[in-house]
């Protein structure tokens, strides 16, 4: 009974395999070998072109499993935090002392460490400070210490021009007009373009070598000049060595500070020579300057504005000749040194350097009285 039975699924199964077509009769591997490699097989399984997504909490229905879209929230009306005023981004008492003391302390070391430098080799100097060897040796060099004047003493001389009638010319020379001069001379151009960014805001583009020469034949000729104090390059380290270079000779200069335009503020000697006095304000700020001092009963003569740098030099000095006054207060950048010195040279009268004084007196970050 068994064989029949197994005669009998074997008929089946050979009756199956004949009525079924070739490729499919073969087995799976050799069916996966003929298949064309990266074609897939056709399935019958209809796909959607809608990429699933499920759905978010809020747009689902409570009741169900359909979803939709829920309506916005209306937005609850937030409470209006205190004002809280903000943080002072002025440096603290402590802070200012604490750099003050960094900085002294660098430059103790760094004087002392130039100091050990200039010693013999394999030799100490004990208890001496590099303050003490730099006392001692400026003793040395007190012969050729060069005195400036003093803000009472500019002062003095000022008021005793315009009480005679008499042309003084006051000009400053700081880090601006000392790269104008140094450029293609004592400084690469390069060199000076690069530490003098701001000397085209100032009225002068290097290179500008006719200016150069007009700004060194002004300084030749003005009644006091000021000089910075600082002896870093840009300041005290390039004065000296442009003078040298055009040939000017500071032994018989008459030298102030080139911060005096703020001393004889601070001390009140701008508002005494001011006083009864016709004014000219030339610069590019000299209308809001020219209100400022009209405010604090200062008689404007004139108002010269703007100046466009040094070719704007003659027109200034042309509209300057048609006014009557007793001083002229120049806030015009590097040209302001030319203007000055050729107000007295050419005009007679009195001018002062005024410089970013101005700013300060139009803004209220200084009063005038």
């Amino acid at each position: 009974m068994s064989d029949k039975a197994s005669e009998l699924r074997q008929t089946k199964s050979e009756a199956a395999r004949q009525t079924k077509p070739e490729a499919v009769r073969q087995t799976k591997p050799e069916a996966a070998r003929q298949r064309k490699p990266g074609k897939k097989k056709y399935s019958y399984r209809r796909r959607s072109n809608t990429p699933f997504r499920l759905p978010r909490k809020h747009e689902r229905f409570s009741n169900g499993p359909h979803y939709r879209k829920a309506e916005p929230k209306p937005r609850q009306k937030q409470k209006q935090k205190p004002f809280v005023p903000p943080v002072s981004t002025e440096p603290t008492e402590s802070c200012t002392n604490g750099l003050n003391m960094e900085y002294g302390a660098g430059s103790t070391a760094g004087a002392e460490e130039e100091m050990a430098s200039l010693l013999p080799p394999y030799t100490v100097l004990p208890e001496v400070s590099a303050r003490e060897i730099m006392a001692a040796g400026l003793q040395l060099y007190l012969p050729r210490l060069k005195p400036l004047l003093r803000p009472e003493e500019v002062h003095q001389r000022l008021e005793h021009s315009l009480a005679g009638g008499q042309p003084l010319s006051v000009v400053r020379l700081g880090d601006g007009e000392l790269l104008a001069l140094a450029h293609d001379t004592v400084l690469p151009l390069e060199h000076a373009k690069s530490a003098g960014h701001f000397l085209t805001a100032a009225g002068m583009t290097l290179p500008d070598y006719q200016a150069r020469s007009i700004l060194a034949d002004a300084v030749r000729k003005a009644d006091i000049i000021g000089i910075p104090f600082s002896r870093l390059p840009t300041y005290q380290g390039l004065l000296f060595p442009v003078l040298r270079y055009y040939g000017i000779d500071y032994g018989p200069l008459i030298f102030t500070t080139s911060t005096i335009n703020y001393a004889l503020h601070e001390y009140g000697f701008l508002q005494s020579l001011l006083q009864d006095k016709q004014v000219l304000v030339i610069g590019n700020l000299a209308e809001e300057l020219a209100r400022k001092l009209t405010v604090s009963m200062v008689h404007v003569a004139g108002v010269i504005s703007p100046v466009n740098g040094f070719p704007d030099i003659p027109r200034v000095l042309s509209e300057a000749s048609m006014h009557s006054f007793d001083i002229a207060l120049v806030a015009s950048g590097i040209p302001a040194v030319v203007i000055c010195q050729r107000i007295a040279t050419e005009l007679g009268k009195s001018a002062l350097d005024f410089g970013h004084l101005a700013d300060k007196l139009i803004s209220g970050e200084l009063s005038y009285n």
